[in-house]
């Protein structure tokens, strides 16, 4: 696989005067972050070693772009520890492979420590003892929650943005086709998400963000359970990766062992239509609940069931962020379309099949373009 060439210093450039903006529209003199996805986005760091380590880290930015850095891989303070990335003051040690909340008091200790003059910080994603801790520490400083205006900020994408998610689809799709391609009776659902990951991993992906499988089980059980396939069967997983700069891709499909009965090869069609109605009705200025509600009539209508979560959600440094495509007493925010935004739509329906529900699913990633969406997962099989 050879991943696109990046002008990684014009991304840095776009990526900062984003968060520089929302410092400035809450006149913050500091950032603490500790998603590793904002952390990405702010400062280029990679922090996500694996799942669990949503709270294990943390980045101080201040208003000039400056950064320290906490990570759990490291027993003392290191200066200037990434050539590539100047703006990085230090990284500092943190409690290795723990939850953060029991450490609160370390954590407060260390992040105080070069604070220095701030006084007003926005904080993304904080654990609440943290953040208590900070504040009895530090009782001059405003600690201000910040989440919401930076997952906002991350929702127009830049053109670099669109072609590394671009590159991540590609592979995700492709490894996709190589499952759907290999799979036969005898396998167990285990084995088709090993041929996916393999495949993932093979081609480069810095990580799995999730794979799920699904194989006659109702709706909500997406774990694989070693159950076997057998001719006639559908199954569907949804597997997600992190490519080239951390940018992601989520995708599903519904694969078939056979012949599919007339049943559930009319439940796929009309599923697929639905679908078409979504992607045609994912346009700038729709609001999100419009493209939920109008997949999940035509389903209605159809005699089927209801996609029952959300209909898609935004891709970038996450998986799944900004906008959530839901009906509209499910959001805060019903947000309305821009150009520019990338998304995944993920319908979901279900059929009988020999007494048991048998789920059916797809998803894509897109690009909402001025008047259509460019779809991005599309399988390009790789040596």
């Amino acid at each position: 696989m050879e991943w696109p060439q990046i002008d990684w210093t014009a991304l840095r450039s776009y990526r900062w005067e984003k968060v520089k903006a929302v410092m400035d529209e809450n006149n913050l003199d500091h950032l603490l972050l500790m998603g590793f996805d904002n952390i990405r986005y702010a400062t280029d760091y990679r922090t996500q070693i694996i799942a669990e380590a949503t709270d294990w880290c943390a980045a101080l930015v201040d208003s000039s772009g400056a950064v320290d850095i906490f990570v759990p891989w490291v027993d003392e303070v290191h200066q200037d520890p990434e050539p590539d990335l100047p703006w990085i003051r230090a990284v500092h040690p943190l409690p290795s492979w723990t939850p953060a909340a029991p450490h609160a008091l370390y954590w407060a200790k260390i992040i105080t420590g070069v604070m220095g003059s701030a006084r007003r910080i926005g904080v993304e994603s904080g654990i609440f003892e943290i953040v208590e801790a900070l504040k009895a520490s530090s009782p001059s400083v405003e600690f201000v929650e910040i989440s919401t205006a930076l997952y906002t900020a991350r929702e127009e994408k830049h053109p670099l943005e669109i072609e590394l998610l671009r590159a991540a689809s590609v592979v995700n799709a492709s490894a996709a086709e190589h499952a759907l391609h290999l799979a036969q009776p005898g396998m167990t659902d285990y084995d088709v998400l090993a041929l996916v990951m393999s495949y993932l991993q093979t081609h480069g992906v810095e990580f799995l963000s999730h794979s799920l499988c699904n194989h006659r089980r109702g709706t909500g059980t997406w774990f694989a359970a070693g159950s076997t396939l057998a001719e006639g069967d559908a199954f569907f997983f949804d597997v997600g990766c992190y490519g080239l700069g951390g940018y992601a891709s989520d995708i599903a499909r519904t694969g078939f062992i056979g012949e599919p009965t007339k049943e559930v090869q009319k439940a796929w069609g009309l599923l697929h239509e639905a679908y078409a109605i979504g992607q045609a009705m994912a346009r700038p200025g729709v609001k999100v609940s419009a493209v939920h509600d109008a997949v999940n009539e035509f389903l209605v209508r159809s005699g089927l069931p209801r996609t029952p979560y959300s209909m898609g959600h935004g891709v970038g440094l996450r998986a799944c962020e900004l906008p959530t495509i839901h009906r509209h007493d499910r959001v805060q925010n019903d947000e309305v379309l821009q150009e520019g935004w990338v998304i995944s739509l993920e319908p979901e329906t279900a059929v009988e099949y020999k007494g048991k529900p048998m789920l059916l699913k797809i998803e894509d990633n897109f690009v909402v373009g001025r008047d259509s969406l460019e779809t991005l997962s599309v399988a390009c099989l790789l040596a």
